[in-house]
């Protein structure tokens, strides 16, 4: 049976987020997705100025050495490093490991993935150098 009433639903504030810690924290995560776009955004322009020739590149390199695109690439490495740590400290919860008939703790499993974030890191700065 269908009711007509409605349910009632507590009122919301639009600071809800700002009571608790927990989701202020959440709020800065999900807000990592900006300087992710900020980055890609520029991703795209790079690209573009790759195909334009010599000078569309230097005009674009010449824009990233301006302090404030500085000042929103390196917002950008920190809000990347941010959402790399909190998705890899969600990795174990997701992909339960078990080895020799017992679940392995988090740490490792965390620990393997910043050591392969860090050696892809790596390996892409020594393909850059090496050019």
């Amino acid at each position: 049976m269908i009711s007509k009433r409605k349910p009632w639903s507590p009122p919301v504030s639009a600071g809800w987020w700002r009571h608790l810690a927990f989701y202020r924290f959440y709020m800065l995560r999900e807000g990592t997705a900006l300087p992710a776009l900020w980055f890609s955004l520029e991703l795209i322009f790079a690209l573009y100025a790759l195909k334009g020739g010599a000078e569309q590149w230097d005009a674009f390199v010449s824009f990233l050495r301006h302090p404030l695109a500085l000042l929103l690439n390196l917002i950008a490495l920190a809000a990347a490093l941010l959402h790399s740590k909190t998705w890899f400290e969600l990795a174990p919860k997701a992909a339960i490991v078990i080895v020799r008939g017992k679940t392995l703790p988090p740490q490792p499993i965390i620990i393997a993935l910043w050591i392969v974030m860090l050696l892809v890191t790596l390996g892409a700065l020594w393909l850059a150098l090496a050019a």
